[in-house]
């Protein structure tokens, strides 16, 4: 779909009727009860000001009588019950939009949640994708609640419009026609100026993805000890200060502009509601219409003036919404760049797999330079595959591949025998126990930050004190106060603050607890200590005898331990064998373990 087709009215037509959808399905009830009162809204002024009218003549007729005349009274009666009633309508229905608001932010809320969730890695980092995240992230749930909000405003506005112009058509005709087009230069004004903001919002996606990595720096504790120290507290803040003047200075110049014009159709309007008003009351001058008929007329003039400015701003916020609700349903809509089979083979949880990487070449999308070319590796049930090469030889490529984050360029990846594109996704990730460099820290209690490694069952605290022992974290843990109860976290309270060795020990824990057949870990020792290594390793040795291990370090006394080192230069294995083998050869890896033994010598 195209930008021009996506900025049209028809779109907003189209979210109006996605979301009113969304709206019903949510709360039937709330939906049809506020539909309901929004029309008795509208319809009560008109009602009001007519039964007033009537008693103005009314009134004129009986002028000193001193009598009322039973007719009177009971207008006079439902009068009064309308202007008691509407005003109960009107909260009603702001209670009823409340209870709706509720429901509408949980829904939104949840479906963006949800699909952060589920979308690809691939689309995850990059950086077009980001600038619609960031873009949906901002505004997608607020924009979709007010969008909803607004929609009743804008039915309200709309029939109050309708019933207003047939009554000045029966009136006059001329006068219905000049107001009306009196109020289009308004909303020509509110369509143009609201397409302008959505497009400097497009436009500084970046730039306000990158104000809001800056502004992290001041509320991540660690990145706030680094800045205090390193006194970069005013750079940063002057970087943050020039990045919002650079993406409001253009709103206000589009909020400055719009004021002008804004102005002058206004001007317009109300000259010609001025001369309308002059009209009739020249015209009751002359006894072409009554007192009562001027008041009524002159009501129907302010409420379609009223409604049509009302509608028309409305609709200039709506459409303006309108842009990013397209956005937010773009990115509800987009499509997984991974597909998985519809009928994938599943795997037996219980079993150790085969991998084989057969002529695998791969580069990332949108670029050329490929970082894998022609890799064959074979990974037979049980091994201890140890990845080495200096950084961008393609190793975490090779695992993003392996957990088909990204499908081959060329080649493919056989589990079992079977091309991993038609592999279930599900059964294949049950199998695998992944620690990346970038872990993640979950500020839970202890015992539920190991657990999370498998929440497909409930929490087994001795298994988790197991896994807490193999990933040499059950140490600390002992230490706190409230040991696997202990929270996570200083900014929550009673909460510490693990070390970054301690945090990456937790994340191993995870890993172990989750018991996979397949354990990948890419710099899983990388801010622990050399004892505390050893004696993980040690116990990766024993767990790994049922399941296979992909381990990619830079710690050689690491490395030596598996059963097969597999040296990756420029995305070719250039060497593959046993930690003797290779030395023996005195290639690549003999050369880079003797460098890191002299500095420990």
């Amino acid at each position: 779909m195209s930008d021009k087709k996506e900025n049209s009215v028809l779109q907003v037509l189209r979210n109006t009727i996605r979301i009113a959808k969304v709206s019903f399905n949510e709360n039937k009830v709330s939906f049809l009860l506020i539909l309901i009162s929004t029309l008795l809204i509208m319809a009560g002024p008109f009602l009001s000001s007519a039964i007033f009218a009537k008693i103005l003549d009314e009134l004129v007729s009986l002028s000193g009588e001193g009598v009322l005349s039973e007719s009177i009274i009971y207008l006079i009666v439902i009068y009064l019950l309308l202007n008691i009633l509407i005003p109960l309508i009107i909260r009603f229905k702001n209670y009823l939009e409340n209870i709706q608001w509720f429901f509408l932010e949980e829904k939104f809320e949840m479906d963006l949640i949800n699909k952060k969730g589920s979308i690809d890695i691939a689309t995850r980092e990059d950086p077009k994708e980001n600038d619609l995240i960031q873009k949906v992230t901002e505004n997608g749930v607020m924009r979709c609640q007010n969008f909803n909000e607004r929609t009743f405003l804008i039915l309200e506005n709309f029939t109050s419009v309708i019933v207003a112009s047939a009554i000045l058509v029966f009136f006059n005709k001329y006068i219905f026609f000049a107001i009306l087009i009196g109020t289009i230069p308004g909303l020509i004004v509110e369509i143009k100026y609201a397409k302008d903001v959505w497009s400097i919002q497009n436009s500084k996606a970046e730039t306000k993805r990158r104000f809001w990595n800056l502004k992290e720096h001041f509320q991540n504790a660690g990145n706030a000890v680094e800045l205090k120290i390193f006194q970069n507290t005013n750079f940063f803040s002057k970087s943050i200060q020039k990045l919002f003047k650079n993406f409001l200075s253009e709103q206000k110049k589009n909020e400055d502009k719009k004021f002008k014009y804004v102005f002058f159709a206004q001007l317009l309007i109300q000259i010609i509601i001025a001369v309308s008003v002059l009209w009739f009351i020249v015209q009751v001058v002359y006894g072409a219409i009554t007192i009562g008929a001027l008041s009524f007329a002159v009501a129907s003039i302010n409420r379609l003036r009223g409604s049509l400015t009302a509608l028309f701003s409305r609709f200039g916020r709506q459409y303006q919404s309108s842009l990013f609700i397209t956005d937010y349903f773009k990115f509800l809509d987009k499509k997984e760049v991974i597909k998985e089979p519809e009928r994938g083979v599943k795997l037996d949880k219980n079993k150790v797999p085969e991998i084989i990487f057969e002529n695998v070449s791969f580069a990332y999308p949108n670029t050329k330079k490929k970082i894998l070319k022609n890799f064959s590796l074979k990974i037979n049930k049980g091994d201890k595959v140890a990845l080495v090469g200096i950084n961008g030889a393609g190793k975490t490529t090779f695992v993003k591949l392996l957990c088909r984050f990204y499908d081959p360029t060329e080649g493919r990846i056989l589990i079992n025998g079977v091309d991993l594109k038609e592999i279930n996704l599900n059964t294949w990730y049950r199998q695998l126990g992944v620690l990346f460099q970038d872990y993640a820290q979950y500020h839970f209690l202890v015992k539920d930050s190991i657990a999370i490694g498998d929440t497909s069952k409930k929490t087994q605290i001795e298994k988790v004190k197991e896994s807490a022992k193999a990933g040499e974290a059950d140490i600390f843990i002992e230490e706190w106060e409230e040991n696997y109860d202990q929270m996570l976290g200083k900014h929550f309270t009673g909460g510490v603050e693990p070390s970054i060795g301690q945090w990456q020990k937790l994340a191993l824990a995870r890993v172990f607890y989750r018991d996979p057949k397949v354990l990948i870990l890419d710099e899983p020792t990388s801010s622990i200590d050399a004892e505390a290594e050893a004696k993980i390793f040690e116990r990766i040795e024993k767990i790994s005898k049922k399941r296979s291990m992909i381990l990619i370090s830079h710690r050689f006394s690491t490395v030596r331990r598996a059963d097969r080192i597999v040296v990756i230069d420029g995305g070719k294995i250039i060497e593959n064998g046993t930690h003797e083998e290779l030395m023996e050869v005195n290639g690549q890896y003999a050369k880079l373990f003797n460098l890191q033994a002299e500095k420990y010598q």
